[in-house]
């Protein structure tokens, strides 16, 4: 072999070796980051007049509801099956939604495909869909606090009522 291989090879193994460390020191960063809640800038005053609001809505309507730490309170109307998506995952969903005790639904979509990576994705929409498993159908009730994306003006999903407390029917078609 001249020297000309054996610097080839050694060149070619260290880059390998490079590229191993490399991908797997970013791997495990993004499986962290797929795991954990997404930051939320909410005021927490208004959030927790916000959840004492929805609260006071779902008991004087009978509706049985779950609640998670974020303030978000759901029902689960039809439970899925597997595990539920992360926060990296692309899911496509079913929805509607419609302003806290009203009747009018301002925004729905049918097979509405989008990552929940996106920093356009709305942070309680966000927590709300990875709640679900494929299939499941849940009514979510979300403070207006978790449904604003400061600084970005085309939000998932979009024309939310700035600051309003919002009823969303989901189902969870696929991730």
């Amino acid at each position: 072999m001249n020297k000309l291989s054996f610097v080839m090879i050694k060149n070619l193994l260290s880059i390998s070796i490079f590229t191993v460390l490399f991908v797997g020191i970013f791997s495990c960063q993004s499986e962290v980051q797929c795991n954990q809640i997404p930051e939320n800038s909410a005021d927490q005053t208004r959030l927790e007049q916000q959840i004492q609001e929805i609260e006071s809505f779902l008991e004087s309507e009978g509706i049985e509801y779950q609640t998670h730490s974020s303030g978000i309170r759901y029902s689960v109307l039809e439970s899925g099956e597997g595990n539920s998506p992360d926060f990296c995952s692309g899911v496509s969903v079913d929805y509607e939604g419609r302003v806290l005790g009203e009747d009018e639904t301002f925004i729905s979509g049918i097979g509405t495909d989008f990552s929940l990576r996106s920093n356009q994705v709305v942070v309680g929409f966000k927590i709300a869909i990875s709640l679900m498993n494929r299939n499941a159908d849940y009514r979510l009730f979300i403070p207006g606090e978790l449904l604003i994306n400061r600084g970005i003006s085309n939000t998932v999903p979009s024309s939310i009522p700035d600051g309003e407390n919002i009823e969303f029917r989901v189902r969870l078609n696929s991730y």
